[in-house]
């Protein structure tokens, strides 16, 4: 019940009569004989009905229910700034993020001054193993090659116990935190299967047509990856399925732009949502309509460049444009509108011409496994050397100590010879070491800037 207290200048139904009882006193005193007298009964008389009507008005508001105020009542709208407050807030975020972003750029450049070239190169590399617990083998890479990241394979998971202590060594060995990335994709491509058990395919989420399935197995995946220590996963894939054939029929979230788009734009909410684990665009330029595995073989796509924009490249711009894109991977397949020379993994035309100019990203590039039979043609430094010159940042994945130590030389050699400039070095370091601090691997800087911690 609302008690409402009159106003300061209101008059009590026990005041009125009062009033009125004045009032008629000295109308009295001013008024000569009957007259007089006649208007002071007058007076009382309508002094008494008042008095009557306001007794019997208190007496039904007392007793009488009372109906409920709409729900709305005492709800007051929120004032709407005018548009021109507005725009100034919205400059003052814009600043304020700009303002962010470029503490974030010198901060890491700081990092990069006090870095030898062997510690930068380090980073640009990804290793595989085949180790289910630290050893001299692995931690060697880790301390003195200064590896950037490491791919987890199934083989390498027994349970979770097993992978957390292994993750765990791997990063306490290590000088700059590390990306540790693998495959969770779901279906057949489920690298955590020993530890949460089978999980469905994109393709089984994207006939469900219902994105808020999609995200929370985004959410499911991030919290059982964050678990056990991995913070980059080379999912969702964001191929357009267009053949029967190839190597990501189970793995598409569906045979239209639009849809790959929302399926894998919801799946990749999802696991961004906690901070805690990064996701990476897959398979750029796109394996839809390839019909072979290039684990396998190296194959020629000859599709246009209106339908690779209109079919391949949709997801891509779309997801681009929500600004929640941080990593893609590129693969082993020649684009013949784009670039026939070269697979679009080695392919500046490819990565740096479309991929960066053209689609405008500018965050860190992985290669697929250069493991792989479609890169036989090439020695394993031309294939570090042209990927980096492609536009890459990270080579995934060396096999092996010599595999990684060859990587590096070869990259370095290039940058004391001429041949690749140290910048093009620091380019990829840079954003390699951007997405660590987003991911909090990196101790965070005071800024002094709104949001900085």
């Amino acid at each position: 019940m609302i008690e409402t207290k009159p106003a300061a200048d209101a008059e009590t139904p026990s005041e009125q009569p009062q009033r009125g009882k004045r009032h008629a006193q000295r109308s009295a005193a001013s008024a000569p004989g009957r007259k007089r007298s006649g208007w002071r009964r007058r007076l009382g008389v309508m002094s008494a009905v008042i008095f009557a009507l306001l007794v019997v008005t208190l007496v039904v508001s007392i007793f009488a229910p009372v109906t409920p105020a709409p729900a709305n009542f005492f709800v007051t709208a929120a004032p709407q700034p005018l548009a021109n407050e507005r725009a100034a807030n919205a400059h003052a975020a814009t600043l304020a993020l700009t303002l962010r972003q470029q503490a974030e750029v010198q901060y890491i450049n700081a990092m990069i001054a006090h870095m030898s070239l062997s510690d930068e190169i380090g980073q640009m590399v990804m290793i595989g193993f085949a180790e289910t617990q630290m050893d001299d083998a692995l931690a060697y890479q880790i301390q003195q090659l200064h590896v950037g990241s490491a791919i987890i394979y199934a083989f390498n998971i027994n349970n979770g116990p097993q992978v957390q202590k292994l993750i765990s060594g791997m990063q306490a060995d290590a000088t700059v935190p590390l990306l540790i990335a693998t495959d969770q994709e779901g279906g057949e491509v489920n690298r955590l299967q020993s530890v949460i058990g089978l999980t469905p395919s994109a393709a089984m989420v994207g006939a469900t047509n219902n994105p808020a399935l999609a995200k929370q197995r985004g959410q499911q995946d991030a919290a059982a990856l964050a678990q056990l220590g991995i913070n980059l996963n080379l999912a969702p894939v964001v191929d357009v399925l267009q053949t029967s054939g190839g190597d990501v029929q189970s793995r598409s979230f569906g045979s239209t732009p639009a849809k790959v788009t929302t399926m894998a734009g919801a799946y990749l909410t999802g696991l961004q949502q906690s901070g805690q684990v990064i996701g990476t665009l897959k398979h750029f330029p796109g394996l839809g309509d390839v019909p072979v595995d290039p684990h396998e073989q190296l194959y020629t796509l000859n599709r246009s460049k209106a339908d690779l924009e209109r079919i391949d490249w949709a997801p891509y711009r779309a997801l681009l444009a929500t600004g929640q894109v941080h990593a893609i991977m590129s693969t082993h397949v020649v684009l013949g509108a784009i670039d026939p020379t070269r697979p679009a993994s080695l392919s500046k035309p490819v990565l740096t011409g479309i991929l960066r100019d053209e689609l405008g990203f500018n965050g860190v590039i992985i290669t697929d496994g250069i493991y792989m039979h479609s890169l036989e043609n090439y020695s394993l430094d031309q294939i570090a050397l042209y990927a980096v010159e492609a536009g890459n940042d990270i080579i995934c994945s060396t096999y092996s100590i010599e595999s990684s130590e060859e990587v590096i030389a070869a990259l370095k050699n290039a940058v004391q010879s001429g041949t690749m400039p140290k910048s093009r070095i620091d380019d990829s370091v840079r954003r390699i070491l951007l997405l660590k601090l987003q991911l909090g691997l990196l101790p965070a800087p005071n800024f002094g800037l709104p949001g900085g911690k």
